[in-house]
C-alpha cells in the first residue's frame, strides 16, 4: 500500500514555495488534479517518463480494452509503447497503427467467427472429423490486411510488440518487426482450437500461454511507467461438465497466477471483470467494452493522481 500521502498534500506543499503557482485559486482536489494533468500531458515527450500500456488475453473479455483505450484518449493520455497478448494484440496492433477507438467500436460490430477461420462450414467439419485436423485462423491475418494493409512493425506510429509460443519448443516468440498481420495472427491463434501458425520454421500459437499480461516487454521496449489493463477470468460464472472444460479451467487457474505476478510488476493496474463472457463468445464484444468504458472512467482519476505523484520530478523540474 502506498504511503499516506495524498495527491493534493504533496501538491500543496509545492504550491506554497512557488509565489506564481500559489495564486492559482484551487480549492478542490480535481479542479487541482486536471491542473496538474495538463501540466504533464503539455511537456514534451522527452522531458516526461515515458508511458506505456500493456494489454492482457482474454478472448472476447478483452475487447474491453477497447473502452479503456476511449477512457485514457479523452483523458489525453500519452502512449508511448504498446505491447499486447491474443486479444490484446489485435487492439493493441490495430490501435499502435493509428486506428481510433471509434473505429475500434465499429470493428466489433462485424467480427465473426468467419473473421477468424474459414473452416467454419461442412468442409471444416469434414477436415476435422476424417483428417484430424483443426481449423486455421487463416482469415484473422487477411482481416488485419484488410483494415491496414501489408503494415509492418516499423510502420506504427506507436511501438507495438506481441508475443505468440513456440509449441515445438515451448519458447515464447516475441514480435517487434516485420509482418504486422501474421504476428497478431500467431498472438490470437487459440491452442486446441485453430492448428499452429507456420511461421519461420516455427509452429505457433496464442502468446497467452507464456505471456498472458507483457508488463515486462512493455519496461523492455522503454516505458518509465507502466499501465496494465487486465480482464481477468471469471471463476464463478460456470462449473466445467467435461474432462475438456476441467483442463481448460486448470489451465485458466495458472493463466491467473501469471496475472497476478505480472501485474506486481506494472505501476497502475486497470482490472475488467467482464462476467459470464466465454473466449469466443463473439456477439458479447461490445458488451465487454461497455464494461471496460465504467471500470476506467472509475479508475481513472486515481490513475491520474498515481502518474502525477511519479512524475512530480518532471512536472517541476526547473
Amino acid at each position: 500500500m502506498r504511503a499516506a500521502r495524498t495527491l493534493w498534500g504533496v501538491l500543496l506543499a509545492l504550491l506554497c514555495t512557488g509565489p506564481a503557482l500559489a495564486l492559482t485559486p484551487l480549492t478542490d482536489d480535481d479542479i487541482l488534479r486536471q491542473f496538474m494533468w495538463q501540466r504533464l500531458i503539455n511537456l514534451p515527450k522527452q522531458q516526461r517518463p515515458s508511458i506505456g500500456l500493456a494489454l492482457s488475453a482474454g478472448g472476447v473479455r478483452g475487447f474491453a480494452h477497447v473502452g479503456v483505450l476511449e477512457v485514457l484518449d479523452n483523458a489525453q493520455m500519452p502512449v508511448d509503447y504498446l505491447a499486447g497478448t491474443s486479444m490484446g494484440s489485435v487492439i493493441g496492433g490495430l490501435y499502435a497503427a493509428g486506428l481510433p477507438t471509434q473505429k475500434l467500436w465499429e470493428l466489433g460490430n462485424h467480427i465473426t467467427i468467419s473473421t477468424l477461420t474459414p473452416d467454419f462450414n461442412v468442409m471444416g467439419l469434414f477436415r476435422l472429423v476424417f483428417e484430424k485436423k483443426l481449423p486455421t485462423s487463416s482469415n484473422l491475418e487477411k482481416f488485419f490486411e484488410e483494415q491496414l494493409g501489408d503494415k509492418q512493425f516499423e510502420d506504427l506510429p506507436i511501438p507495438f510488440s506481441c508475443s505468440a509460443m513456440d509449441v515445438k519448443t515451448g519458447e515464447r516468440v516475441l514480435f517487434n518487426s516485420g509482418p504486422l498481420a501474421i504476428a497478431v495472427r500467431a498472438s490470437m491463434n487459440l491452442p486446441g482450437v485453430f492448428e499452429p501458425v507456420q511461421y519461420r520454421h516455427r509452429a505457433l500459437v496464442d502468446g497467452a500461454v507464456v505471456d498472458y499480461l507483457p508488463v515486462e516487454t512493455v519496461k523492455h521496449m522503454g516505458a518509465d511507467y507502466v499501465i496494465a489493463s487486465v480482464t481477468p477470468f471469471d471463476f464463478s460464472s460456470k462449473t466445467p461438465t467435461t474432462i475438456l472444460g476441467y483442463v481448460n479451467r486448470v489451465n485458466d487457474v495458472r493463466a491467473a497466477a501469471m496475472i497476478e505476478e505480472a501485474a506486481k510488476r506494472a505501476n497502475f493496474v486497470l482490472t475488467t471483470r467482464v462476467l459470464d463472457t466465454g473466449t469466443l463468445e463473439l456477439n458479447k464484444l461490445h458488451q465487454s467494452g461497455e464494461v471496460g468504458v465504467k471500470q476506467a472512467h472509475q479508475h481513472l482519476a486515481e490513475l491520474q493522481e498515481d502518474l502525477l505523484l511519479y512524475a512530480l520530478p518532471y512536472v517541476f523540474k526547473k
